[in-house]
């Protein structure tokens, strides 16, 4: 959908001057009693031009819509087309993933198998402690470094 700078042409540092001029502009092309063999478009058209030129020619207004669409702006990212696809692409390629082996996979890449709870690769078990630990799951480190102290 065009934003009311759209509608009226302008860009959005457009002088108030500039507003007015595409105002005058687009209503005599698109004035319903111009326009008497397409009527519907014509008075669509206007309607749309008249909010346009109301709402950019009033200085309030105006910054509460440049404010709407700035937030727009920033939030579009998040709701991005090429993001959604590549999800949809991840969902569709997650069906084909055979769990039966992500023990095997967990071990391999943390070097401790949650379901024997034997070690598989000290290297990669102790990567992030200071000390050697000889169960992956206790959270002690982490905890003491959080809180500040130790126990």
């Amino acid at each position: 959908m065009k934003n009311y700078y759209e509608i009226l042409g302008v860009d959005q540092n457009a002088t108030p001057q500039q507003i007015k001029s595409a105002y005058k502009k687009l209503a005599k092309k698109w004035h319903p009693d111009l326009n008497r063999d397409n009527l519907s478009q014509a008075e669509e058209m206007m309607k749309a031009i008249n909010v346009a030129y109301n709402i950019l020619s009033d200085e309030v207004a105006r910054s509460d819509y440049d404010k709407t669409i700035a937030k727009k702006v920033a939030d579009e990212p998040k709701k991005s087309k090429p993001q959604q696809k590549s999800n949809q692409k991840s969902a569709s390629t997650a069906k084909n993933i055979n769990l039966s082996n992500l023990n095997n996979s967990f071990a391999s890449f943390f070097g401790f198998d949650p379901k024997t709870q034997e070690i598989t690769n000290e290297d990669k078990l102790n990567t992030f402690t200071k000390k050697p630990k000889k169960n992956p799951l206790d959270t002690t480190d982490f905890f003491e470094r959080f809180m500040g102290f130790k126990k």
